[in-house]
């Protein structure tokens, strides 16, 4: 029987291998950095795609997308190290600095984003699972009706993070550092991931603290056993699929 309150049954994680589904990512990014968050200037970024110097050459780039309507929801990227170095460094200071073998073996996950109307879908005291009905969703929204979970930021978050442990253990990356706040270090640990802190908090858009992930822990936790199985797949292969439905419908 399929399970319609977990999340491979509501929603889809997808790598963006293509220009336009990195516009997707780059835009979500925008709505939450820019647009709600005000942590960068938004006059900097007049096509409404938020990006960095990172991006370019460095990085790998996730969607996570509601399947039922297909609306884009979160992102979050992944940094490959600069010869020896990633960004989370410039915030702050390290207890000890990587090594170049820890260089060659670690990745940094980053702009980690849910666009605020599911957030705030997520804090409505509804019961644990229900549904949204249309009258619940500004008409101004993107985002149309959506299955409720008690915390959908953090449900969200875990299929992104699952989807970058299998890229990393695809790609022999051994350790994901994070500089990330207070709360969202207790949502880490509680659900089982070790997360070391490797140096002091710092401000970055307010407390931050930098943590180290090992990946075959991450790929370890019991709760890959019940939900988030389907991991991720590439934007390309969405594309040829539509490519391929249309081509049968004309053929029809």
């Amino acid at each position: 029987m399929v399970n319609n309150h977990s999340f491979d049954s509501n929603f889809e994680v997808f790598l963006a291998d293509t220009p336009e589904s990195k516009a997707h990512h780059y835009n979500i990014r925008y709505q939450v950095y820019c647009d709600e968050m005000g942590f960068e200037d938004k006059e900097n970024f007049t096509d409404e795609q938020e990006y960095d110097e990172w991006d370019k050459n460095h990085s790998v780039h996730f969607l996570v997308r509601d399947k039922h309507h297909g609306h884009w929801v979160g992102a979050l990227r992944l940094v490959l190290p600069n010869e020896h170095s990633l960004p989370f460094e410039k915030h702050c200071k390290l207890n000890e600095k990587l090594s170049g073998d820890q260089y060659l073996q670690s990745v940094e996950l980053s702009r980690l984003c849910v666009l605020k109307e599911v957030r705030r879908f997520s804090a409505k005291k509804f019961a644990p699972y229900g549904i949204l009905t249309e009258k619940d969703i500004p008409v101004s929204s993107n985002v149309t009706v959506l299955h409720n979970y008690k915390n959908l930021g953090l449900v969200l978050t875990w299929g992104l993070i699952r989807a970058v442990a299998l890229y990393c253990t695809q790609n022999n990356r051994q350790d994901l550092y994070l500089l990330v706040a207070p709360a969202l270090v207790y949502a880490i640990r509680k659900v089982g991931f070790s997360a070391e802190q490797i140096g002091e908090p710092c401000k970055h858009r307010g407390k931050r603290i930098p943590l180290k992930c090992n990946i075959e822990n991450i790929m370890a936790n019991s709760m890959w056993k019940k939900d988030y199985k389907n991991g991720f797949s590439l934007y390309s292969d969405l594309f040829e699929e539509d490519l391929a439905y249309r081509k049968m419908a004309y053929l029809s």
